[in-house]
């Protein structure tokens, strides 16, 4: 994994059209999510939906007669649903439930800066002034953001979870990479239960209720999630991080908040604030500075 763009391999118009269409599927993720809280409590609704993914990617492993991983791959596909479905989404949909969903998108944007400081942390790659400087403009972005949030009782702890959800999904993306790979399909048959189970054992210890949902519009929004953010969105990731590194897949996520922004105001009624959109365009520059800018040094 490279800590510039200047280093990274040119991807395929093929893995451009996958990172495209991620970003476009992921974009209303955390939309749908806040709708599904209207009869489904958090972590329920968040464990309900890998165990439908489970299932079909199971489905699809056994028909095709897949072969199952061992050693070093199967604990790779173990800690991927660990960080990317189980702790990553715990943090996140109990983070959300207070969160606008822009405001969770713009801080899920950290996840490439993310990504190269704990690349640096585990011994990956050498941690320059640059990502230290870029860390601390987005640390400033986050909070100018939250001061224009329309939200008036955002909570700063909801804010911390979504954080570190963020954390999660940028460590799934060193994990993805540094443990063999498996097919796709395989990945998510074993990373789903993972993630379930870490999700449902949530929603038992707090008491949740399982209930089934009633109203048309948690049914759409729920069954968005599982088709196309469970398993077309965690399909098309896998896939990109295949053929790119992990920080060239990470990119993805500078580019969603786009798209929840516009869906946000438009389906949930989201007011957007000149300081929001202050706060995200330097949640934006610092990720760009700390990790996407081009490394001329390195480049040379």
């Amino acid at each position: 994994m490279s800590p510039s763009s200047a280093s990274l391999p040119r991807p395929s118009g093929k893995t451009l059209l996958a990172f495209a269409l991620f970003v476009i599927v992921s974009g209303g993720a955390s939309v749908a999510i806040r709708f599904t809280y209207a009869e489904m409590p958090p972590f329920w609704s968040a464990g309900s939906r890998f165990v439908l993914g489970a299932a079909f990617f199971w489905s699809v492993v056994l028909l095709r007669r897949l072969p199952l991983p061992r050693g070093r791959a199967l604990l790779g596909s173990v800690l991927f649903g660990v960080f990317s479905m189980g702790l990553s989404f715990l943090f996140i949909y109990w983070g959300l439930v207070e969160t606008p969903a822009s405001l969770y998108q713009t801080i899920v944007a950290l996840v490439p800066l993310l990504t190269i400081l704990l690349a640096a942390a585990q011994g990956l790659e050498p941690l320059r002034a640059r990502g230290l400087l870029g860390a601390g403009l987005t640390v400033l972005g986050i909070v100018v953001a939250v001061g224009g949030a329309a939200a008036d009782d955002l909570a700063p702890l909801r804010v911390i979870a979504i954080v570190l959800g963020a954390a999660c999904f940028a460590e799934a993306g060193i994990v993805a990479k540094r443990f063999p790979r498996n097919d796709p399909f395989v990945t998510n048959a074993i990373a789903m239960p993972v993630g379930a189970a870490i999700l449902l054992a949530a929603s038992w210890i707090n008491g949740e209720r399982w209930v089934v949902p009633r109203q048309t519009s948690t049914w759409l929004a729920f069954g968005y999630i599982v088709v196309f953010v469970t398993i077309v969105a965690f399909l098309l990731y896998l896939y990109v991080l295949g053929r790119w590194t992990a920080t060239g897949s990470s990119y993805s996520f500078v580019l969603i908040p786009l798209v929840t922004l516009v869906l946000a105001s438009w389906l949930a009624g989201e007011r957007i604030t000149p300081q929001f959109l202050t706060g995200g365009t330097l949640v934006v520059l610092g990720v760009w500075l700390g990790a996407l800018l081009p490394d001329r040094s390195r480049a040379a």
